[in-house]
């Protein structure tokens, strides 16, 4: 192995995505210091060590399954992959291997936080259906991202277990309440993936993949409209649940909410914008109160 092909390695865990996750897990600890008043810095390496190794695990197999569209679609900053598989620089069994190998490392990681008792049993919950619903995003049988539920799929991933993954190993337990105040993140999630999945709907379509997008067509700008509504229809009614400062945060990403709907077709990664700006404000709105 020369080295460009360790870089060309490097390059398909797509390090630049992984920002968004950082962002979630971020708000998921902004949640239980509002919850605490402290943090456990090694709960947080632990939980943000987990949050990485699965998230570039996930990265590894999409990049391997997806070698068809990648190979004919356009690249953005957010959508069509790496690149590095379509060039032929490394092996394509290399990223599944490299896939298996974080996997394995989650995993051990994993039990062995929970056996310390750094994680708790919900933390192990969270931990096994995030592995489930990223290996079969995107590989078989399930290959969720070639149906129209690979969007759901990937939303609440990142909406939902992203930000759990940080705060349940602080607070040691899960409630309802938490999944509930979450929704307007899920909903902004999905709403940046009928984004990244527009710009690759052509590409999609052509090799068979029946994306979310792809089956709505022309209508995804409507349906991307309305969830973003949604955000902050529904996070009126977490005034409930938490301080008016984290629901006055949520509506001042109404800018970046227009602007990704007005530039949808032009310029689709808006929407990955308004995703990083709604859980960026929630969490400086729990951080302040």
């Amino acid at each position: 192995m020369n080295k460009l092909q360790i870089w060309a390695l490097l390059k398909i865990g797509r390090f630049f995505v992984l920002i968004a996750g950082i962002i979630a897990f971020i708000l998921g600890l902004s949640m239980a210091y509002y919850d605490l008043g402290f943090l456990d810095p090694l709960k947080a390496i632990i939980g943000l060590s987990i949050l990485v190794l699965a998230t570039l695990a996930a990265h590894y197999a999409n990049e391997y399954a997806d070698i068809d569209t990648d190979t004919i679609t356009r690249r953005t900053w957010f959508s069509g992959g790496s690149g590095v598989l379509p060039s032929k620089i490394v092996p394509k069994s290399w990223a599944l291997n490299s896939a298996r190998i974080l996997i394995a490392i989650t995993i051990i990681i994993t039990i062995l936080s929970f056996y310390f008792g750094y994680l708790p049993f919900s933390g192990v919950l969270i931990v096994g259906i995030g592995l489930f619903g990223g290996w079969f995003y995107s590989m078989p049988p399930l290959q969720l991202e070639r149906t129209s539920l690979g969007e759901i799929d990937n939303a609440l991933l990142g909406g939902f277990l992203m930000p759990l993954i940080a705060y349940v190993p602080q607070v040691g337990s899960l409630s309802l309440k938490e999944i509930i105040i979450l929704i307007p993140v899920v909903l902004a999630v999905f709403v940046n993936l009928l984004g990244v999945h527009w710009s690759d709907r052509k590409a999609d379509e052509s090799c068979g993949k029946k994306t979310l997008v792809v089956n709505l067509d022309e209508n995804t700008r409507t349906i991307h409209a309305v969830f973003t509504g949604l955000i902050y229809a529904i996070s009126i009614f977490l005034i409930y649940l938490v301080p008016l400062k984290v629901v006055v945060a949520i509506f001042l990403t109404i800018p970046f909410a227009l602007w990704s709907i007005i530039r949808f077709k032009e310029s689709p990664m808006s929407s990955s914008f308004l995703m990083n700006a709604v859980m960026i404000f929630t969490s400086i709105g729990f951080i302040i109160s």
